[in-house]
């Protein structure tokens, strides 16, 4: 047999194949995720590619061209696994200085309203570094890399310093390097926001957009909205050294602006990247009348957008669409993140503990007692690792390994549905598009999300596996 032949028919029998077909309009999107190759192609060599996969055809039967985009795109992947029993490996230090917040935004689920919160004591801070400090020494890394997450974390401040400034002086002990991020709602004072900028690698600043959007989203008293400081605190960071990220919300108020927020933000602010989320439907959003984009209408302002914020040199994120690279997980659970709430509970998920457990889940991995000593339940690690692979409605999707499900609360939660959310439907749009923009078919990109029937044939179709494909 040709040496060529035999190397094809291996690998197609190899258990790691992973090929899938979207339908664009008038031709296919043919796509290996593992492989991260992609290409279009018509009809007819979708159905030559799919009878050979099935066994209806042999290899030496494909014309050339097709043959080797077929040998290509079934590159054997078998050897890729995942070690579920491997050692800890944190991808960073999440820390909760508090759950309270300075802001009622209308649609917070953190649990921040405007009740009592507990603040973290200095005692669990200064412990939470010392041990992350040593696990990192000790595991020969070189970086410690630690996230605030909120309520507000600046509400609490001495907790955000005290654990910055003990980071600094345990890292440059051990030899380490350091690395701090926020998710802030940058409603601070100037002075502080210049501390922010020289202090934080990145900062993550919710913005929803324009005055009367952003207020309506992110008031700060039922009387008062936020835009200004927020509007003050990014063109100060935006002079600062630190990363800037502007997070924006995206509404059924703000669909239709978002290529006018992102001319805005690029002219004005120069971040580092620009991220656009969908509103996720809460009581609190409910009870303020707030609903979520159309999902059809959300991927076509959110891809032309995106073309404006790339042109400039910013990076344009919709997080779920990338596939830049393979991710276990859409987010920190599953990844032996570890994130410390002010009662020195260390769990995977930042949502406040009342959410997920609403759906069955367990995010809990460990504890820091009052002495200040850490204790991690290694079982609780391997049990969210095989959680995030457990995916059953995206078993057929092409998204599978770039999306991996999105939000393991809020979207793929044990026994949820197993059909496309809103959710998948602009997530699939998103991730085609992407594929179309860097195969330089930018043309097919906007012709199919200018086509609604279209946009519909290629995000509601049940099994995306080629050999399914039709």
């Amino acid at each position: 047999m040709n040496t060529k032949i035999a190397m094809a028919e291996s690998m197609v029998r190899g258990k790691g194949a992973e090929l899938f077909a979207l339908p664009v309009q008038n031709a296919f999107l043919v796509f290996n995720p593992l492989l991260q190759v992609s290409t279009l192609v018509n009809t007819r060599a979708l159905d030559l590619l799919r009878q050979w996969l099935c066994g209806y055809v042999s290899f030496g039967s494909l014309p050339s061209e097709l043959a080797d985009l077929a040998i290509l795109l079934t590159e054997d992947t078998s050897d890729r696994t995942d070690d579920t029993h491997g050692p800890l490996n944190p991808q960073f230090l999440g820390i909760i200085p508090t759950r309270a917040c300075n802001a009622a935004c209308k649609y917070c689920d953190f649990g921040s309203g405007r009740g009592k919160h507990r603040t973290m004591p200095l005692t669990i801070a200064d412990a939470t570094v010392t041990w992350y400090a040593d696990f990192i020494r000790h595991c020969g890394q070189s970086l410690m890399k630690v996230h605030f997450f909120g309520g507000e974390p600046f509400v609490a401040r001495e907790v955000v310093e005290t654990v910055i400034h003990r980071s600094r002086a345990l890292a440059a002990g051990y030899d380490l390097e350091t690395h701090f991020e926020v998710s802030t709602n940058g409603i601070f004072e100037p002075e502080y926001a210049r501390f922010v900028g020289d202090f934080f690698n990145a900062v993550v600043l919710s913005f929803d957009g324009f005055k009367e959007v952003h207020d309506y989203h992110r008031p700060i008293s039922k009387h008062h909205g936020s835009f200004e400081d927020v509007r003050r605190s990014a063109l100060l960071l935006s002079e600062s050294p630190t990363e800037l990220c502007l997070r924006c919300c995206i509404s059924t108020e703000n669909v239709t602006l978002m290529e006018a927020i992102a001319d805005w933000f690029c002219r004005d602010f120069q971040p580092s990247v620009i991220n656009f989320e969908t509103l996720t439907t809460n009581p609190a959003t409910l009870a303020a009348g707030l609903r979520p984009p159309n999902p059809y209408l959300f991927a076509k302002h959110c891809h032309r957008a995106q073309q404006i914020i790339r042109k400039q040199g910013i990076q344009a994120v919709y997080a779920s669409a990338s596939c830049e690279t393979l991710k276990p997980s859409f987010c920190p659970v599953g990844q032996d993140t570890l994130i410390v709430s002010p009662d020195g509970r260390i769990g995977s998920c930042y949502l406040p503990q009342s959410v997920w457990r609403e759906r069955g889940l367990d995010m809990n991995i460990g504890k820091i007692n009052s002495e200040g000593k850490v204790g991690i339940d290694f079982d609780a690690i391997v049990r969210l690792r095989r959680l995030v692979t457990d995916k059953p409605r995206c078993k057929n999707c092409f998204c599978k390994y770039t999306c991996s499900g999105g939000c393991h609360v809020s979207h793929t939660y044990p026994d949820s549905s197993l059909q496309y959310e809103d959710f998948c439907i602009q997530t699939r749009l998103l991730t085609a598009c992407n594929l179309l923009d860097e195969m330089e078919q930018k043309e097919a990109a906007e012709s199919l999300l200018s086509n609604r029937n279209a946009m519909k044939a290629l995000a509601l179709q049940v099994s995306d596996v080629i050999k399914n494909v039709t």
